[in-house]
């Protein structure tokens, strides 16, 4: 419980229970019940001697003793093993229905009158009982309870009872609402109203055996309703445990901290937090069963806590002896699902991959490499241990290890001092696997190879033909969009790493249709690139600038003077004004998400994105996003600044009056909520009307040409191609 000050929060240092059902919930008095007894040689006899007993007769016939003998310890033994063997034989019904019903009286009175003095195993063995069983005293069900709130308020239970029942509650309530919830429909009507209703259809002989089956009072209230009740009871007196529990999260220790989190409720996982402070003193002496245990149930209750996380993989760089193939998958999926970067797990990774070499596991190099892929780490001990690995069991992979293992490669911008082998391995393996892979993560692989200039040559015929066109088309979305998007990835880097002319790149760059064509360098701050657009108009107007969609980028042309050069382009004549063109400026985005983490260079994406700007001719100017959302945030005039600033040693701006005819500081509105679906303007780059150029085209015509040189060459008949 927290008490808040002014701006002061403390906790509140109060112990509490549950006092009635009407007051306040909890209440700070301190317990004044009996002394708790233990049990006596008798009841250890008796409970010995209980499970001997196979019918609930032989269980009647071993009550036949002086009733001074058998109190509260024996009674609940008895309860509970009656409970048992009703539901396992039939001889319940056969003993006459005053006996049972003055026998189990009997039983449920002495346990509520003897309540107090049990001790703490056996209240909570009661209450798995009542959860369990079938008719059990709704009266002896509420000692029970009102038992186990007041020692809750007293502090009478150990962490480890208080999880034990806390278990019990647990599993209780999911029976219950498995078994019996599901299937209530309708509120039931009264038991009077069925028995008069069921009377009418019923002989004499069912009627007598109905009325002796219900006779007994204990074993009358059952079905769906009771349950519900029962159900209700126990999420109530959970609850209470819970919060009773987390006052005490002091106390909690290395063997009690596992546990705690595997019997936590989804419902309550905000309480993880109380976890961290304990969690600091004893992190090192966790066992490897206990680390297992906190990964699995962090990830089902779905809570990213950093300070369990750090303390978890310090363990690991403490007790690296004591990690397991099993133990180091625990902790890859774990951080994986929660995106959680740590240096002191990745050099564990480092150095289990190189004490075991070539004898780790399969599983264990795909989990490490995806996960330096998906946390952007790069680590030449990893990719290289991977690389080797693949290279002498590269044949041996499944096709998702091998697609976790091959697309890591491209993406992270690296490849192995020695790559011959390597690359021999992964050609071989994709082409004797081709017809088997799934066709997006196929064409993942190969358009990721192209970020580090290894273009799939061998593989663009195959994956051109008409047969594969078809299996593309066929796959559902998102496999269709994405198996798309990555063979234009390698059909624009075929098109720019083997063409020799730059301007009929550019050409046949803009001729391309641009919807869908710009997934892979698209930044996810559409603002800041719609906020981009916007100063390019402020400065230039909107015919001075264009962009390219598939780059993601704006692009400016200048002439001799430093002045822009208005943008003209059509489908029949091409670009205009190139020979006025003397500098091309290409602005890009830049944001966190484009770097590797630890080493600070680009992505295989980023790094082909500026490659292949430069040899279309641009120079790149890289602008932080947060600059342009800070500067749009200030005002319109700073945001035009902040990109003047990026363009001030290229473009002469006292030309801009006599070119442009828009001098700079006339911001025109600038409105944020309009649409955004057009926010690089791609669809001012194509004239209305324009043709759609298929995405196979292009390789099917490199194919059937010797080389890229050959087509690129001026046809001597027409006097205009150059």
């Amino acid at each position: 419980m927290l008490v808040q000050d002014g701006i002061n929060i403390e906790e509140l240092p109060i112990l509490i229970r549950r006092a009635t059902r009407n007051s306040f919930p909890f209440t700070s008095h301190s317990y004044t019940g009996e002394k708790v007894c233990q049990e006596t040689e008798f009841d250890n006899t008796f409970r010995y001697v209980l499970q001997s007993c196979t019918s609930v007769n032989d269980i009647f016939r071993l009550l036949e003793v002086p009733s001074d003998k058998v109190r509260g310890y024996s009674a609940a033994f008895a309860l509970q093993r009656l409970h048992i063997l009703k539901n396992l034989n039939t001889d319940w019904n056969q003993i006459h229905s005053f006996i049972r019903s003055a026998v189990m009286r009997e039983l449920y009175d002495t346990v509520e009158q003897d309540i107090g003095l049990l001790a703490n195993t056996a209240l909570i063995s009661l209450v798995d009982c009542y959860i369990a069983a079938e008719g059990f005293s709704p009266s002896c069900l509420n000692a029970v309870n009102t038992e186990v709130q007041i020692r809750l308020g007293d502090c009478q239970f150990s962490i480890e009872e208080l999880l034990t029942l806390a278990c019990i509650l647990k599993s209780g309530t999911e029976k219950i609402s498995k078994d019996y919830l599901p299937t209530v429909r309708s509120k039931l009507p009264p038991m009077s109203i069925v028995s008069e209703n069921a009377s009418r259809f019923l002989s004499n002989d069912d009627q007598d055996t109905l009325r002796q089956e219900h006779f007994d009072k204990y074993c009358a209230r059952t079905g769906p309703e009771a349950r519900e009740e029962i159900k209700a009871k126990c999420e109530e007196l959970s609850n209470n445990v819970w919060v009773h529990l987390f006052s005490r999260y002091k106390e909690l220790n290395e063997e009690t901290f596992p546990s705690t989190l595997q019997a936590l409720p989804f419902s309550y996982r905000s309480m993880v937090t109380f976890l961290e402070k304990p969690l600091n003193h004893f992190w090192v002496k966790l066992t490897p069963d206990s680390v297992a245990i906190s990964l699995k149930n962090l990830l089902r209750l779905r809570t990213n806590n950093s300070s369990i996380m750090i303390n978890l993989s310090r363990w690991a760089y403490v007790h690296i002896h004591k990690m397991t193939p099993p133990l180091m998958l625990s902790f890859l999926n774990t951080f994986l699902q929660f995106n959680f970067v740590d240096e002191n797990l990745f050099k564990v990774i480092e150095r289990c991959l190189q004490l075991k070499g070539l004898q780790v596991q399969t599983s264990v190099i795909a989990m490490c490499v995806e996960y330096s892929r998906y946390c952007r780490y790069l680590s030449p001990l990893i990719m290289d241990a991977a690389a080797n690995h693949f290279t002498h069991y590269g044949y041996s992979y499944e096709p998702l290890q091998l697609y976790a293992v091959l697309r890591a490669f491209g993406q992270l911008n690296y490849l192995p001092s020695q790559p011959e082998a390597f690359l021999k391995m992964v050609e071989s393996c994709l082409w004797d696997r081709f017809d088997h892979l799934n066709e997006a993560h196929l064409l993942e692989i190969l358009a990721s190879f192209t970020f580090i200039n290894i273009l799939p040559k061998n593989f663009s015929q195959r994956v051109a033909s008409d047969y594969y066109f078809a299996k593309v088309s066929k796959l559902k979305s998102p496999d269709k969009t994405i198996a798309s998007t990555w063979l234009k990835v390698m059909k624009h880097a075929i098109v720019m790493e083997m063409s020799n002319d730059p301007q009929k790149c550019l050409t046949w760059l803009l001729s391309r249709n641009s919807r869908g064509t710009h997934f892979m360098y698209h930044d996810s701050y559409k603002n800041a690139a719609k906020s981009v657009k916007f100063a390019l108009n402020q400065m230039f107007g909107p015919k001075f600038h264009h962009s390219l969609p598939f780059y993601g980028c704006h692009t400016i042309n200048l002439d001799n003077r430093g002045a822009p050069v208005e943008f003209i382009y059509s489908q029949a004549d091409g670009l205009q004004n190139s020979e006025k063109i003397v500098k091309k400026l290409a602005l890009l985005l830049r944001s966190a998400d484009h770097f590797i983490t630890n080493t600070k260079q680009l992505l295989g994406v980023q790094v082909q994105r500026v490659a292949h700007l430069k040899k279309l001719g641009y120079i790149p100017l890289e602008i932080r996003v947060s600059d342009i959302l800070f500067a749009e945030r200030i005002s319109e005039v700073m945001l035009v600044d902040v990109v003047r600033q990026h363009l001030q040693p290229h473009v002469n701006f006292d030309q801009l009056p006599e070119v442009c005819g828009n001098p700079l500081g006339q911001v025109e509105p600038f409105h944020l909520e309009q649409s955004l679906s057009d926010w690089l303007g791609y669809d001012d780059l194509l004239n209305q009307g324009a043709d759609d150029v298929d995405d196979f085209d292009l390789i099917k015509a490199l194919l059937k040409s010797k080389s890229m040189s050959d087509q690129m060459k001026p046809d001597p008949d027409d006097p205009q191609s150059t």
